[in-house]
């Protein structure tokens, strides 16, 4: 790697949470050997208690200059990542996993799509699924042609109700970044982050596939996290899309397109509540707003708890397969 002050300043943020070594290795060591000139690498240690970091990331990031940082206590991802952004000092930030593999060239072929297009607030790479044993389980990441992904309708439709972006594949400028501060508890931070890039510009997706995402057991996700029963999906589900809307009333500028989705949850609400055939005919008149979860809450009062739990472990297995959040 040839070191070239001229180059953007790209800040790597990336958040730890009691990692698997050998996947954490691999993670620092495909950093360590970006092709890119110019870099700065920042670690969150969201467990300073149970692991301590610095020894293990000196033994395999030597190539660029790292912080590590914490406030002696577990903040959960989304504030993690948050507490990287205001720290984040390069013209662009780049999130990142603790158990994936970037290709050499990903930090450098994605800073020269935004320095090529700066109509973009944000840029997405494409990426292989692999699982425990570095296997591909998914050759491409994206769900559709990237002339579907990049179109803004397509995107604000799914925006909010399909959180199948991954942090660890976008970049954006740090101006960006830190303008989207402070992020929601409710969801993770790159769904955030997606949102609200549409404000400063376009989100853009790359053709180039530049890392291998890991799918394992052990892998944050926002879906059904937490719930074991009926009464916490309840609680936990719908309470947590109720904040997160009256959180972008007042922070995304466009957030009257998603006033169906905001009157769903209200009928969705109603029908957990009064289960019954008004509340069941108001569902369906909603269903195309949120078909698959939709269908799942009708048939809710009807599922028996043990037969609930095991069709709560079915979806979070589909879940981690097809690497949606």
């Amino acid at each position: 790697m040839v070191k070239m002050n001229n180059l953007p300043k790209v800040t790597v943020a990336m958040a730890v949470y009691k990692p698997d070594l050998d996947f954490f290795r691999q993670q620092l060591e495909s950093i360590n050997e970006q092709d890119y000139g110019n870099i700065n690498l920042l670690v969150w240690n969201d467990s300073p208690c149970e692991f301590k970091c610095e020894k293990f990331v000196s033994q395999h990031i030597t190539k660029i200059p790292y912080r590590i940082m914490d406030n002696g206590k577990n903040n959960g991802v989304t504030q993690a990542f948050a507490n990287l952004t205001k720290a984040a000092d390069g013209k662009y930030i780049a999130y990142c996993d603790q158990d994936d593999i970037w290709m050499n060239k990903k930090i450098s072929l994605t800073v020269d799509f935004l320095e090529k297009h700066p109509e973009c607030s944000c840029c997405h790479c494409e990426c292989q699924l692999i699982d425990d044993y570095d296997r591909i389980i998914k050759e491409h990441y994206y769900p559709a042609s990237l002339e579907i992904v990049n179109n803004i309708k397509y995107q604000k439709n799914t925006f909010l109700v399909k959180n199948w972006n991954i942090g660890c594949a976008m970049m954006m400028p740090t101006s960006v970044a830190k303008a989207a501060l402070p992020f929601p508890d409710m969801v993770f931070h790159d769904q955030w982050l997606e949102m609200f890039a549409l404000t400063k510009g376009n989100f853009c997706y790359m053709r180039e596939s530049l890392l291998q995402h890991r799918i394992h057991g052990t892998n944050n996700s926002q879906t059904l996290h937490g719930v074991e029963k009926k009464s916490d999906y309840y609680r936990l589900k719908l309470e947590k899309e109720k904040n997160f809307f009256a959180f972008l009333k007042e922070h995304l500028v466009y957030w009257k397109e998603y006033q169906k989705v905001e009157m769903c949850i209200s009928v969705r609400e109603n029908y957990a509540q009064h289960p019954g055939i008004w509340t069941f005919f108001q569902m369906c008149r909603f269903i195309r707003v949120r078909p698959g979860v939709m269908l799942f809450e009708l048939l809710m009062p009807l599922i028996p708890e043990w037969m609930f739990s095991k069709i709560l472990n079915i979806v979070r297995q589909e879940v981690r397969k097809f690497g949606i959040r």
